[in-house]
């Protein structure tokens, strides 16, 4: 099995250490981050949504090498700000780029030298090899062929089975999603300047109305989307689980408790453990830590006509989309 290496332990590169630390430590050959090692072992071991890590964190330096100590497993950590200074231990064939600044294809690749093979981007691009949402196109991913990857976007991950289920069960003729979004780092804490005037006022104070990248990854993943569908995020002053609303018109006529049972059928079948089902009443904090892609509240179901419809799926943003990001390193470690 390939070795991989992590370009950037923000949100999601954190995560996705704890994961393979917690379940195959060997997997991680290096890290990269500009960032301090004193500052980067805090974060690790702390976390204002997860709690602290399950497993000892450490740091040291030897020899002029910065390391991690994931429990017993040794970790060289690097601190270059440009791929092409990164100088990852010669058996990586994988790189997953979560930094968040290159997930275009030309910077992506710029990772693809030495033995370094394959890029993963932990976010949609606009132009990699292939999008892949494993349960939806999956099958499509061919490592000879598509060198770098985007893993897409929490929301896709969790919009993507809300509208194949749909889809399969009676067809979609439109269709729109609106996402309720936790705050994100792009956003500025107080007003200050930023490219989406929106997203300049403070976080914490408003309901933020802005793009969401899901929907250009969601048509890469799903081309049989209907052409116009579209939405909105509105990003809203919580930390962590945002709420996806799906509105279709069906090809098919419908009741609610036939989409239930859609949804129902689809979580103890072919979707189980990616699909979930929420427990009534919950809201968004009762979702924390859940690594589902989406976890239906089947109780919210509404009908608008005999085929008109509103879904809505809770997820944890960053629990569930490190959990399939981790899934599919290690599927693409043992291919490549």
């Amino acid at each position: 099995m390939s070795v991989i290496a992590l370009n950037g332990l923000g949100r999601i590169g954190r995560l996705l250490v704890r994961r393979l630390a917690a379940s195959r430590p060997g997997l991680l050959g290096a890290v990269n981050d500009p960032a301090p090692l004193d500052q980067l072992v805090h974060l690790l071991r702390y976390d204002s949504v997860h709690g602290p890590s399950d497993k000892p964190i450490e740091g040291f330096t030897e020899g002029g090498q910065d390391f991690l100590l994931l429990g017993d497993h040794r970790v060289p950590l690097f601190h270059a700000t440009d791929p092409a200074e990164i100088h990852f231990p010669a058996p990586t064939r994988l790189v997953v780029e979560a930094s968040g600044r290159f997930t275009r294809r030309a910077d992506a690749a710029r990772h693809l030298k030495a033995a370094v093979s394959h890029v993963l981007i932990s976010a949609p691009s606009p132009d990699a090899d292939f999008t892949v949402i494993a349960p939806v196109n999956g099958a499509g991913l061919d490592p000879q062929q598509h060198r770098v990857i985007s893993n897409a976007s929490c929301t896709a991950h969790a919009t993507a089975p809300m509208l194949k289920i749909l889809d399969e069960a009676f067809g979609l003729e439109h269709a729109g999603m609106s996402t309720v979004h936790v705050v994100t780092n792009d956003q500025r804490l107080l007003d200050l300047p930023h490219k989406d005037l929106r997203r300049a006022r403070a976080a914490f104070k408003s309901i933020i109305p802005t793009t969401s990248s899901a929907f250009g990854a969601l048509h890469r993943a799903m081309p049989d989307l209907p052409a116009a569908f579209d939405g909105v995020a509105l990003r809203v002053p919580t930390l962590n689980v945002n709420l996806v609303d799906v509105v279709a018109t069906l090809r098919r006529d419908a009741e609610v408790a036939t989409v239930k049972a859609a949804y129902e059928a689809a979580a103890a079948g072919s979707w189980r453990n990616l699909v979930g089902l929420a427990d009534p009443h919950v809201v968004s904090s009762d979702i924390t830590g859940r690594a589902e892609s989406v976890l239906m509240d089947l109780d919210l179901t509404m009908m608008l006509g005999p085929r008109f419809v509103k879904v809505f799926g809770w997820h944890d943003n960053e629990t569930g989309y490190a959990a399939r990001l981790c899934e599919l390193v290690v599927d693409l470690a043992g291919r490549i």
